[in-house]
């Protein structure tokens, strides 16, 4: 039976926020607009941002030189080149966009060993970068309405065989949802002190836990790579 490895994007693949470092590279040009939680779902927010550095003169280039720049986690290049040439289907699952994920894998030599993308599609019209929402949701009352991790995760699996081994490597709230849908044959990775292990802590320690995976933290992918391939050495494939 197959295997599968799903990863977020920001903080998990790359080792930093792929829309702070639009934000930030803004700011040096014209102050984007402030975020409001009362106001947005942060993907109607990021059209605001990237209408307004339309504006401010920030161009294609300019972004996409920015996400190409991003460093990926330490080990994750490694990790995800031994994956794909053990036959996983590796599978990237982020509230990111299809540009900033697709530009930065292509451009790290690693698009070709990701079997898919499932994100919030982007697209450029006439140097300004638009972003609709993957779905629209109103089920999962945790997640926002353009993204709910455990429902896209059941739809892209739905088209798979069965998979014999399941591994979820994450770090933010976003996941914690799709962690709980994990089955007990499955692993959870949260990133080691960010919001994804607090909240696997939380409930481990509560009377009636919401993961039923086996939970690994990880502080880089090294770690990662050592649980699911026992032995493996550090060294690129």
């Amino acid at each position: 039976m197959a295997s599968l490895a799903v990863f977020d994007f920001d903080r998990t693949v790359v080792d930093g926020d792929s829309d702070a470092t639009i934000i930030n590279r803004l700011r040096e040009k014209q102050p984007p607009p402030e975020w409001e939680a009362s106001n947005y779902d942060w993907t109607p927010y990021m059209s605001d941002v990237f209408e307004h550095a339309y504006s401010a003169g920030l161009s294609q280039a300019d972004i996409l030189d920015s996400i190409a720049s991003m460093r990926p986690t330490p080990g994750l290049e490694e990790l995800i080149k031994t994956l794909a040439a053990a036959g996983w289907d590796v599978l990237i699952l982020t509230d990111a966009n299809t540009v900033f994920v697709n530009h930065w894998l292509k451009v790290h030599g690693l698009l070709e060993h990701v079997t898919s993308v499932v994100t919030n599609r982007a697209f450029w019209q006439n140097g300004r970068l638009f972003i609709e929402p993957h779905m629209h949701q109103t089920a999962c009352p945790r997640c926002p309405s353009n993204l709910c991790k455990s429902l896209a995760l059941a739809q892209w699996c739905a088209q798979r065989p069965p998979y014999s081994n399941v591994f979820y490597a994450g770090d933010g709230r976003n996941d914690f949802c799709p962690a709980t849908s994990l089955p007990p044959h499955a692993t959870v990775f949260p990133r080691r002190g960010y919001p994804l292990d607090d909240l696997i802590k939380k409930t481990l320690a509560s009377p009636n836990p919401q993961i039923k995976a086996k939970v690994v933290p990880w502080d880089d992918c090294y770690r990662i790579l050592q649980e699911t391939f026992p032995g493996k050495t550090n060294s690129i494939v």
